[in-house]
């Protein structure tokens, strides 16, 4: 499978690909149009957390609702594409939960 974002490209094989030592998950970010002008300079979409050794549609997804700022550009930078273990997945979700998942109140 190829997964592309902003200007990386990962390519997996979900079938068959084996992992190094411990790591389980391959984290992907995707984003979504966000088409009201309200939220220009936002971005939302998924992060999809992989597991490449079971079938190809073997993933969950975290959501993000965000300001498109340095934060978010070093975060994702740091973690896309990128194969993780348990606890790492932990911790990478409770961050997009806790500092990139803004709630709409209107």
């Amino acid at each position: 499978m190829r997964l592309a974002t902003r200007d990386r490209i990962c390519y997996t094989n979900n079938m068959t690909n084996k992992k190094a030592k411990n790591k389980e998950f391959t984290l992907s970010f995707v984003e979504e149009a966000i088409k009201n002008p309200k939220y220009k300079g936002w971005t939302a979409g998924r992060m999809e957390v992989l597991r490449p050794d079971e079938s190809a549609y073997s993933m969950d997804e975290i959501r993000f609702f965000t300001p498109r700022n340095d934060e978010w550009i070093k975060f994702v930078d740091e973690y896309d594409c990128k194969d993780i273990n348990k606890a790492e997945l932990d911790k990478v979700t409770k961050i997009v939960k806790k500092r990139f998942y803004q709630q709409i109140n209107e």
